[in-house]
């Protein structure tokens, strides 16, 4: 028989000649396609074999790169999609594919580390999820046999749900404690991204994702065109990074310089969304994660944000009064535009309209794809047919209130896990990342009144971290917790100080040093 070496250096043989062949395949293959089909789109193809290695060598990037595809971080253009049933298949779905066939590998071939270990709690979280996902496979098979909807608009709003599937790779895929630190690093890095583009799309005007996330700032049909207003799909990333910033440096953990160019730079890429309900979700979520956390440092982060407000009204004053003058005419006309406003009215006809939808079906919904506006609706655009603003209503009315019921009590999962985790006991950064995640599901309730994001791709991956975050943090505590266990060990020799040698899910690079200690 051969001997172990010789087995270990053929393996690695082969792993490097069949590396090697891949590499000339693919510089094959891009070579000849660069002389038939346009650069953009032969770059683009690298998308997907680029997560494919990622998954291979570092999967907890192919996640982070998995989320940044759904929020769109790559400009629509550069992103390729297949054509498929009168739908279309982008990059992001084919990275959730792959990500699903690699996390049921994981679950499957691992030797019991990669089991779901209950918590305390998991059962509101992990069971009211798998019901809600089953609920939409019943959805699905009701909206194409009974309601005999297009497959195409069928598949097209169940694709969206189908990003809850990131909580349970989330949680397979980061069975290692340093993957976790490196992929809640990896959240704080990919929020100042979607942040910094925002400052190129508000101060600039460059369309970093895409023409429609960028328009001119309007309030009751009044557009000021020296004010932009953008947007992008990785708010929700922006809002959970700003979060974990800030409880870092609550709890000591992030001081300094590195907070205010971090918080500052997220805080920017929020602002520059002129969202009155974004504003009031984010400063609930912020006060949430402090009062849990240290509400002592309180007033005092209150003087400093209100201190920023005044600095940036006087600069803003004097830089550009005009948009000055927009911005507080927004802020103050908030009561008028609800009374007269035509966004607003525009919502209280969708709300009239799916209401009566959901009374008449309340249990089964009238299917995923459903057109529920009929000729009050758009006939320019019958996507706006399908279309809602108001999450809860938009869910309840295509699956139905039991479907509704089972998403909102995931959510009230992570919430509650989130809430205990982040009381004293357990370690400071288990205790921030916890706090974030939990928080940000105070932001969805709140949003999702005005905006759908329990319908869409971005919102539901977002939720879907956050609960693989809580879970995950959750499963640390209770290891440290356990007896003989090296945090538990030092926290026994040193009462009243936080274990620093194995601290669970640092929040970023920059966590505590090794010779400090977090009181």
């Amino acid at each position: 028989m051969m001997p172990a070496a010789d087995m270990g250096s053929g393996s690695r043989m082969l792993a490097r000649a069949g590396a090697v062949s891949m590499a000339l395949f693919l510089a094959l293959f891009l070579g000849l396609a660069s002389v038939f089909l346009p650069a953009w789109f032969v770059v683009s193809t690298m998308l997907v074999p680029a997560v494919l290695v990622l998954m291979l060598v570092r999967p907890e990037y192919a996640l982070l790169a998995a989320v940044a595809l759904v929020c769109d971080l790559v400009h629509p253009a550069l992103v390729p999609r297949v054509p498929l049933l009168g739908g279309s298949i982008s990059a992001a779905d084919a990275a959730l594919a792959m990500l699903t066939a690699y996390a049921t590998w994981v679950f499957v071939a691992g030797a019991g580390k990669t089991r779901l270990a209950p918590i305390p709690g998991g059962r509101w979280l992990l069971v009211p999820g798998g019901l809600f996902g089953l609920s939409v496979v019943i959805g699905i098979a009701l909206s194409l046999s009974v309601w005999q909807l297009s497959p195409a608009v069928v598949l097209g709003e169940a694709r969206d749900l189908s990003y809850l599937l990131m909580l349970p790779i989330t949680v397979i895929v980061l069975r290692q404690r340093e993957r976790q630190d490196r992929f809640v690093r990896g959240l704080v890095i990919l929020g100042c991204l979607f942040a910094f583009g925002q400052v190129l799309q508000g101060v600039f005007g460059l369309p970093v994702f895409g023409t429609s996330g960028i328009s001119a700032l309007e309030t009751l049909g009044y557009r000021e065109y020296s004010t932009i207003r953008t947007n992008t799909h990785g708010l929700s990333i922006i809002i959970l990074a700003l979060l974990l910033v800030l409880g870092a440096h609550v709890m000591g953990l992030l001081k300094g310089l590195k907070s205010l160019l971090l918080g500052g730079l997220l805080f920017l890429g929020i602002f520059l969304t002129f969202g009155r309900t974004t504003f009031a979700a984010v400063t609930l979520c912020g006060m949430v994660v402090v009062v849990w956390l240290n509400a002592r440092t309180l007033p005092r982060l209150a003087g400093t944000l209100l201190l920023v407000l005044i600095v940036g009204a006087v600069l803003g004053s004097v830089w550009k009064p005009e948009s000055f003058y927009a911005v507080y005419y927004r802020m103050t006309s908030i009561s008028a535009e609800i009374n007269y406003g035509y966004s607003a009215g525009w919502r209280f006809m969708e709300a009239e309209s799916m209401l009566r939808h959901i009374v008449q079906h309340p249990l089964s919904g009238i299917g995923l794809g459903a057109d529920y506006k009929g000729i009050r609706g758009s006939s320019a655009h019958p996507e706006l047919n399908r279309y809602m603003h108001n999450a809860y209503l938009y869910m309840a009315g295509k699956l139905g209130l039991p479907a509704l019921a089972l998403f909102l009590t995931m959510m009230a999962g992570i919430f509650a896990i989130g809430r205990r985790l982040a009381q004293p006991g357990a370690s400071p950064a288990v205790r921030v990342v916890a706090a974030a995640s939990a928080a940000t599901m105070v932001r969805f309730v709140f949003a999702s009144i005005t905006e759908p994001h329990l319908m869409t791709d971005h919102g539901v991956v977002s939720i879907a971290v956050a609960g693989a975050m809580v879970y995950l943090c959750a499963r640390r505590a209770a290891e440290d917790a356990a007896p003989g266990s090296n945090a538990a060990s030092q926290a026994h020799v040193e009462p009243g100080h936080s274990p620093v040698s194995d601290t669970p899910l640092r929040t970023a690079a920059w966590a505590v040093s090794p010779g400090r200690r977090t009181r």
